[in-house]
């Protein structure tokens, strides 16, 4: 009786424990679940797009010749440019983040 007991308690354990762990699954496979996980891949993307360009700015020097003040013009601009993208994410994010709580600027 005893090992019955026992074996009834272990069993309903193991069944919560399945519970919490398709909950986690199926939380894996919400809407805001993939959109979190497409911004933060754009954002690792960016930076180490970033990271790149970076180097390769410290390895090719232009500072005279016929093509300095395109690269001065692209060092500008690209900068620009990765800063509005980075704000128009955190915006997604934002928006993402509202529509998640019922709110937001587009609805699902």
């Amino acid at each position: 009786m005893l090992d019955k007991l026992k074996s009834e308690k272990v069993e309903k354990n193991r069944d919560a424990a399945q519970s919490v762990v398709n909950d986690r699954l199926d939380m894996d496979s919400r809407g805001v679940m993939q959109e979190a996980q497409l911004i933060g891949g754009a954002l690792i993307t960016i930076l180490i797009l970033a990271l790149v360009l970076t180097e390769v700015h410290g390895a090719v020097a232009v500072d005279s010749g016929p093509f300095a003040e395109i690269v001065t013009d692209l060092e500008t601009t690209g900068v620009a440019a990765l800063s509005l993208l980075v704000v128009g994410l955190l915006i997604v994010a934002a928006s993402a983040i509202m529509r998640y709580f019922g709110g937001g600027f587009g609805s699902r």
